[in-house]
This record gives structure tokens, sequence and C-alpha cells, in this order.
């Protein structure tokens, strides 16, 4: 008689409710009353750097004014990440992260959205790593992310939607294997389809 292997222990529930998060956040920024539109280019830096090509990503974020002129907001960014395609199959270096900051927006205009703008933020990460690969998988390591941005916003319209462009240094602290640092350039459009236009 054939004797029965007992299943595997997996991981596949807390992967499961991971993804369930991730996708209950993406989904309530989309059906927001502020919806916006972003990309990124970044530049992977520090440790085994120079094995990673050019990077790209994406993210969304609300942005939460605390004033009438809305110079002033907190920013919650619900998703940022990127990847850093290697430059081989054989290098070991950091391929992409995954972001949740809560931050603050200041920009340096006293009378309007338009300006110059600092924003540093705080949070948590993941860092996907192909440094190990003794079983053919990737690893991953969860932990703090710190991140400031600078740049320029533009006031669009008389309906409080804007045009930003920023530079964001980053750097997710994720276990000795698992860190990154990087460089962004970030362009996003912000638009709100249910504010009316000002008087």
């Amino acid at each position: 008689m054939q004797a029965i292997t007992p299943p595997l222990k997996t991981n596949r529930k807390n992967n499961s409710n991971f993804k369930k998060f991730f996708l209950l956040i993406f989904l309530i920024g989309f059906i927001s009353s502020s919806l916006h539109s972003q990309l990124l280019v970044a530049k992977s830096i520090g440790k085994n750097s120079d094995s990673s090509k050019l990077g790209f990503g994406a993210f969304i974020f609300w942005e939460i004014p605390v004033n009438d002129i809305g110079n002033r907001s907190v920013m919650i960014e619900l998703m940022d990440l990127a990847f850093f395609p290697p430059k081989s199959d054989d290098a070991h270096t950091v391929i992409g992260y995954l972001s949740i900051r809560l931050g603050y927006r200041y920009i340096f205009s006293q009378e309007t959205k338009t300006g110059f703008y600092i924003e540093p933020s705080a949070g948590y990460c993941r860092v996907v790593s192909n440094e190990d690969r003794n079983d053919g998988k990737a690893i991953y390591g969860d932990g703090i992310a710190l991140a400031t941005e600078v740049g320029y916003t533009v006031e669009v319209g008389q309906n409080g939607n804007s045009l930003n462009f920023g530079v964001k240094y980053e750097t997710d602290r994720a276990g000795s294997k698992t860190t990154c640092s990087s460089i962004a350039f970030r362009a996003s459009y912000s638009f709100h389809m249910f504010r009316k236009g000002r008087d």
C-alpha cells in the first residue's frame, strides 16, 4: 500500500491576505473623489546598484489639504512601487520595492498651490532581491521606508487640479540582503472629478 504524504505547509494564506489588503487599498484610492495618475523613473543606488538597469514604476496617493489654499497637505502614499531589471540573469541585486507612507507636503508659495515644495514621508516597505537564490526563488524582506521629495507643482484650471514634477530619494530598510536606496523622478497629474470650480 502506498503511503499518503501529508501536504506541505505553505504560506499561501498569508500571501492571499497580503494581496487582498493591497487590492483593497488600490480600489479605495481609485473610487475616492480625488483621482491621481502618476508614473516614475528610478535609479537604484548603493550596494550592487551597478547590476541593475534604470527602473520604472507607479504610485497612487491621497492628498488631504489642511488649509483653505491647499498649499499644505497630508499625503497618504497608498502604493509606491518600482522595478529594477537586472542587467544579467546571474546579477545579485534588489529587483524592486513596494512602500506605503505617510507624509506632509509643504508648498513654499503662500497664496497658491503653484510653486516649489518639499515632502518628507515615512512608512512600511517590502523589498524583493535575487541576491540569495539557492532554491531558485527571489527573497523579500519587510521594513521601514523613509523618503523625501522635492519638486514643483502647477495648479491647472479652477477645480483644484495640479501637475506635479518631483525628485524623490527613498531608502527602504528591510534586512541586510533586502535594503534598497533609490532616486526617482516622479510626474503626476491630480484631477478631482466631483469638485466644483471656484466662484
